[in-house]
């Protein structure tokens, strides 16, 4: 690697280098899955076909938004973190929604990233209800700053869809008494969206 890119971590080189690595690691993810086919946001493809354009890149970088599942999902889900089911967390969110009678193909989901794009992607699914993964999606999604402990657990409402907060999965495997109200929160969600569960 190129010594001023790594002298100069400011760089839009190393940011380049940065979101590629990113990059590849989440692509390898979604092989390991069986996924082959990816979408991205028409922002995001102008984003890409326009690199060499610094003016604005790093702002531009940081509201990438990345989604993927079918257009006609009747769970829409946004994650707090950039990469979908991967690590433990990512494994253990894929046995809560198993446990929902829902698989990784069946939802729609995307990070946390860009409002406006967020707002876009719901509009055109029209969604039946909506999940938000952790902190950062859920005061995303509601334009809140309050804890997430204060919002969780009910549903809220954006565009006449119902929004249902909860913890995210990397939580739950810190702390496992979040677990069962986690669980309880996906009931609410299933028994909303009539999806039929066993407890």
């Amino acid at each position: 690697m190129d010594t001023d890119i790594q002298n100069d971590p400011g760089s839009i080189k190393m940011d380049f280098v940065r979101v590629i690595n990113d990059f590849s690691q989440y692509l390898s993810c979604q092989k390991q899955m069986g996924n082959t086919v990816l979408g991205i946001s028409k922002e995001s493809e102008n984003l890409i076909c326009n690199w060499g354009n610094k003016s604005g890149v790093r702002e531009q970088v940081k509201q990438l938004l990345l989604f993927e599942g079918p257009e006609n999902a009747s769970v829409f889900i946004i994650d707090s973190e950039r990469y979908f089911f991967k690590g433990q967390s990512g494994e253990l969110f894929v046995k809560i929604l198993n446990a929902m009678n829902l698989s990784p193909g069946s939802v729609f989901i995307c990070n946390a990233e860009n409002i406006k794009f967020v707002h876009q992607k719901i509009k055109i699914i029209s969604p039946k209800v909506i999940i938000t993964l952790g902190t950062k999606a859920g005061q995303f999604l509601l334009n809140t700053k309050h804890p997430i402990e204060q919002f969780r657990g009910k549903f809220h409402e954006i565009d006449g869809i119902k929004v249902m907060p909860t913890f995210h999965p990397s939580l739950l495997l810190k702390h496992s008494e979040f677990k069962r109200q986690v669980w309880e929160d996906m009931k609410l969600v299933m028994e909303y969206a009539g999806l039929k569960h066993d407890s």
